[in-house]
Parts: C-alpha cells; sequence; structure tokens
C-alpha cells in the first residue's frame, strides 16, 4: 500500500517500563513508512548504502511505563541496545485493515463465548475462525529475519 499511500496497518507499542538511555531507546525514522521497501532485504531491511538517510532521521522515544505509541507497521524502526541489567519488555500489538494483505502472516481464532460477547460493531469486521478452544500458534513472522538485519 505503500505506493498507493494509504496506510492499511498499525502497530501500537504499550511499554511497560520507563524509558532511559540505558534500557535502550526505541528508534523510529519519521516519514519511511512511504518508502518503497520491495527491494530490502526480507523487504524489511534497506541496503548499507541507505543507512546514512535512516540514521539522520533516526529519533528517539522515551515513553515511560503506560505509554501508548501509535506507528505504521511500516515506518522504519529499531530498538537500541540495552546495555543494563533490566529487562524492557514491550507488547506490540498489529492491526490490519481488511485488504491490507496480511492476515496469512497470522492465525488470529477467537472462541464462540469471546465473539458472542463482542459489541456488534466489533463483531461484524470481525474476519477469523471462531473455534471451540484456542491451541497454540507458531508464528509466521519469524524473529530470525530481524536477526539477521542486526548484523
Amino acid at each position: 500500500m505503500r505506493l498507493r499511500r494509504r496506510l492499511t496497518s498499525l502497530a501500537f507499542n504499550l511499554t511497560t517500563v520507563d524509558t532511559v538511555e540505558e534500557v535502550g531507546p526505541f528508534e523510529i525514522a519519521p516519514g519511511t513508512q512511504w518508502d518503497d521497501g520491495r527491494a530490502f532485504d526480507h523487504e524489511m531491511f534497506p541496503s548499507k548504502d541507505r543507512y546514512p538517510r535512516y540514521e539522520a532521521r533516526a529519533v528517539r522515544k522515551y515513553p515511560k511505563r503506560g505509554d501508548l505509541s501509535a506507528r505504521s507497521a511500516l515506518t522504519l524502526h529499531r530498538g537500541t541496545p540495552n546495555v543494563s541489567d533490566r529487562a524492557r519488555p514491550v507488547l506490540v500489538l498489529g492491526v490490519d485493515a481488511p485488504g491490507a494483505g496480511n492476515a496469512a502472516y497470522h492465525d488470529l481464532a477467537v472462541t464462540r463465548p469471546y465473539r458472542d460477547a463482542l459489541p456488534d460493531l466489533v463483531r461484524d469486521h470481525l474476519r477469523c475462525p471462531v473455534v471451540d478452544t484456542l491451541v497454540p500458534i507458531r508464528q509466521k513472522h519469524t524473529i530470525e529475519g530481524l536477526v539477521m538485519g542486526a548484523e
């Protein structure tokens, strides 16, 4: 959807600790959600010759526990090194618009009681199997690609 300049997915980061420099702040490159990433390695990692542009745009974020941020899921971003002895847990929730094309990477399912408890407005937009029992899923968006990009 980059080519049509239409945002079809958002990422919400919910911070669980106060972020200070030592814990490794989150870093984003504003405006990069429109970059054509089809030639990127795994369509996620730009080549090293493009690094100066992204480093020049880099903005570090220092949220406090309980803060929530929203960004395009296509925005180039990274966590900076955590040099402390404390963990930096964060919950990331991705939300896709209909037709975003990411459903194949996720195995969303809900139980019937959960679905039935949702407001009609939400239930009308829910596109996933309704199951009797939830079973563990294997994430299709692997961390391996993220680690490979850290060279």
